[in-house]
C-alpha cells in the first residue's frame, strides 16, 4: 500500500516538490551540496509548494548552505523559516537550535588559538 501511494502522490503538487526534497537529501549524503542547493531552491520558489514544504526545503537547503561554507545565506534561510508563521513547531526549534549552534561556531574560531601559548610547567623544582 505504501508503494502505491507513493507512486500516485508523485501526480499531486505536493507530491512533486516533496521528491524534489527527497532528491536533494539523497544528494547532500552524497556530499554533492551544491546541487541539493539547486534542487532545494526549486522547491522553495515554485508557486504550487505549500508553505510547510517550503520550511522543509528552506531547512535542508541551510544545512546544505552550511556543508558548502555558505553561513550567511544557511542564517537567512533558518531565520526566514523562525518568521514563518507556517512553519511546523519543530522545523522552527531545529532551525532556533542550528543558529545557535552556528552562532557558537563562529565565537569559538573567532577566539585567538591557544596553542602558542606556553605548557605549565611540570618540574617541581628538586630535580638538581
Amino acid at each position: 500500500m505504501n508503494f502505491i501511494k507513493r507512486f500516485t502522490d508523485r501526480f499531486t503538487a505536493r507530491g512533486r516538490v516533496l521528491a524534489l526534497v527527497e532528491q536533494g537529501m539523497a544528494l547532500a549524503k552524497k556530499n554533492e551540496s551544491g546541487k541539493a542547493v539547486t534542487l532545494y531552491s526549486k522547491v522553495i520558489d515554485s508557486s504550487e509548494t505549500p508553505r510547510d514544504v517550503v520550511a522543509m526545503a528552506m531547512f535542508n537547503r541551510a544545512l546544505a548552505f552550511t556543508a558548502i561554507d555558505k553561513p550567511k545565506e544557511a542564517e537567512q534561510d533558518l531565520k526566514a523559516i523562525i518568521a514563518m508563521p507556517e512553519s511546523m513547531t519543530q522545523i522552527k526549534k531545529s532551525a532556533s537550535d542550528k543558529l545557535v549552534r552556528m552562532k557558537r561556531k563562529i565565537v569559538r574560531e573567532s577566539q585567538p588559538s591557544r596553542e602558542g601559548a606556553a605548557a605549565p610547567s611540570t618540574d617541581s623544582g628538586g630535580g638538581r
